[in-house]
């Protein structure tokens, strides 16, 4: 029997439903959450800055990115 995943989700920005995955910036350790399904969508807070982020002036996340893709500003 296979195991059912229940993860939590996040419409994108063309209405899309994915489930997400949460994942670490590898520059700075910053987390966002990566669409299950297309690892190129992403869920950013904006300026945010977890404990464990390693640049103290990182710019990695200076606007909120709602399931939109890495190359789409």
């Amino acid at each position: 029997m296979s195991k059912v995943l229940n993860l939590p989700e996040r419409q994108d920005a063309e209405g899309t439903w994915h489930m997400v995955l949460k994942d670490v910036c590898g520059w700075c350790g910053c987390g966002y959450l990566v669409a299950e399904d297309d690892h190129d969508l992403v869920w950013e807070p904006g300026r945010h800055h977890d404990k464990p982020c390693s640049d103290d002036e990182c710019e990695c996340h200076t606007r909120a990115r709602v399931g939109r893709r890495h190359d789409e500003w």
